[in-house]
C-alpha cells in the first residue's frame, strides 16, 4: 500500500532575511575566491610552461654541443 504525500506537507520555513542575506554574502566570497584561485593557477601553469621550456631549450644545446664534442673526438 502506498502513502501518498502532499508536496507542501514537506515545505520548510523560509529563512529569515538576515540568515539569507548571510548565506548569499559567504556565496558570493566563496565564487569570487575560486576564480581568484583559478587564475592565478593558470598563471603559475603559464610561467613554469616558460620554465620548462626554456630548461628543455638548455638541455638540447647542452646534448647538441656534447655530440659535437664527441663527433669531433671520433674525427680526430
Amino acid at each position: 500500500m502506498f502513502v501518498c504525500i502532499a508536496a507542501d506537507s514537506t515545505a520548510t520555513a523560509p529563512l529569515p532575511p538576515r540568515a539569507a542575506h548571510c548565506l548569499l554574502a559567504q556565496a558570493a566570497r566563496d565564487h569570487t575566491r575560486a576564480n581568484a584561485l583559478r587564475v592565478r593557477s593558470a598563471g603559475e601553469h603559464g610561467r613554469n610552461q616558460l620554465r620548462r621550456s626554456r630548461r628543455m631549450g638548455v638541455a638540447s644545446r647542452l646534448v647538441e654541443a656534447e655530440s659535437r664534442d664527441m663527433a669531433a673526438e671520433v674525427r680526430a
